[in-house]
C-alpha cells in the first residue's frame, strides 16, 4: 500500500502537465506484484500506469479517484437534457465550468456523405482502390510463359524480356502516380474536413461534440488489414477545457480548447471498423 500511495502522489503532481486521470488507490495496488519480494522500481512501476490508463475503459468502475471522476465529468444537466427524447429545455448556451476528461467513441466526417462512405467501403471490400468516385483498377503484367506469342529465345531480337521489364515499370509508375495523388486528395479532404464525435467521460455520460474550428489532430481513424495507420483511434483521450462552449447539449471544439492525450482501448477499434459498413448502410436506408 505505501508504495501504490507514492505512485499515486506522483500521478498527481504531475497530472497538471500530463492531463493524464488519476487513479485509485485500489487500482494502482492491482499493478504491484504480490507474488515476487522484489517490487520493479518507482519508473517502472510509473510508466506502467500512464499506458494502462490510455488503454482502459474510463468508465470502468474503481478505475480512477472518486474526487477525480467528480471534477473532470459532465455536468449532470447537460446530459440529463441530452437524453430526453426530444431534447427540450437546452439554454442558449453554456460553457464547461471544469476540465473534463472524454473518451472518443465514435468519429464521423460530415463534410464526406454516407453513400459516398459506403461506395468507398464496399470497393475496398471488392479489393480496389478509389479516387473520390472515380475507380482505379491497378495494371497487372502477363507473364511470358503464359503468352503464346512471346519468344522465349532470349538472344530474338524482338526484346520480349526488355518489352516486360518496360511494362512492368510503366505499371509501377502508374501505382505511384496514383498513390500520391490519391494521398494529395485525402490531405487536402483531411484539411477541409468536420468531424461530429460521440464522447464518454469518465461517469459514463455521452454527449456529441462538433469541430467548431478544424482540430488538425481529429480524424477518421483508417484501418489496414484490421490494423490502425491514421487517424484517431477508439477510445482515445481528450481534455475538453474549462470554457469550452456547449450549444443546445453539444460540445463545440476548437483549437486550444481541447487536448489530445491520446491512448485507445484495446478491442473497441476492430469493433468499429468491423460494424462501420453495415452501420452506413442501414443508416443510408432509413434515410430514403
Amino acid at each position: 500500500m505505501k508504495t501504490a500511495r507514492t505512485l499515486h502522489r506522483q500521478l498527481t503532481t504531475e497530472a497538471p502537465t500530463t492531463s493524464l486521470p488519476i487513479p485509485s488507490l485500489s487500482w494502482l495496488t492491482t499493478l504491484i506484484p504480490s507474488t515476487t519480494s522484489r517490487i520493479p522500481p518507482p519508473p517502472s512501476l510509473l510508466a506502467t500506469a500512464r499506458l494502462r490508463l490510455l488503454s482502459s475503459d474510463l468508465s470502468t468502475p474503481g478505475l480512477l479517484d472518486a474526487s477525480y471522476v467528480s471534477s473532470h465529468s459532465f455536468p449532470a444537466s447537460l446530459t440529463t437534457i441530452a437524453n430526453q427524447h426530444p431534447p427540450t429545455g437546452y439554454p442558449k448556451d453554456q460553457l464547461l465550468p471544469q476540465d473534463v476528461l472524454v473518451q472518443v467513441l465514435d468519429i464521423v466526417n460530415l463534410s464526406r456523405s454516407k453513400w459516398e462512405v459506403v461506395e468507398e467501403l464496399e470497393s475496398i471490400e471488392r479489393g480496389e482502390q478509389t479516387r473520390g468516385r472515380e475507380i482505379i483498377r491497378l495494371p497487372t503484367t502477363t507473364s511470358t510463359s503464359n503468352n503464346p506469342d512471346t519468344d522465349d529465345d532470349p538472344g530474338d531480337e524482338g526484346g520480349g524480356g526488355n518489352d516486360e521489364t518496360q511494362t512492368q515499370a510503366a505499371a509501377q509508375a502508374q501505382a505511384q502516380a496514383q498513390a500520391q495523388a490519391q494521398a494529395q486528395a485525402q490531405e487536402k479532404e483531411r484539411k477541409n474536413a468536420t468531424h461530429k464525435l460521440t464522447l464518454q467521460d469518465c461517469s459514463g455520460q455521452r454527449l456529441y461534440a462538433l469541430e467548431l474550428k478544424r482540430v488538425e489532430e481529429i480524424a477518421v481513424p483508417q484501418f489496414v488489414n484490421g490494423r490502425l495507420v491514421g487517424g484517431t483511434p477508439i477510445g482515445c483521450k481528450l481534455l475538453l477545457k474549462r470554457g469550452t462552449k456547449v450549444a443546445r447539449g453539444v460540445v463545440l471544439l476548437e483549437p486550444g480548447m481541447v487536448k489530445v492525450v491520446g491512448g485507445r482501448v484495446e478491442g473497441w477499434g476492430r469493433a468499429w471498423e468491423g460494424g462501420r459498413l453495415e452501420r452506413l448502410r442501414g443508416e443510408v436506408q432509413q434515410a430514403r
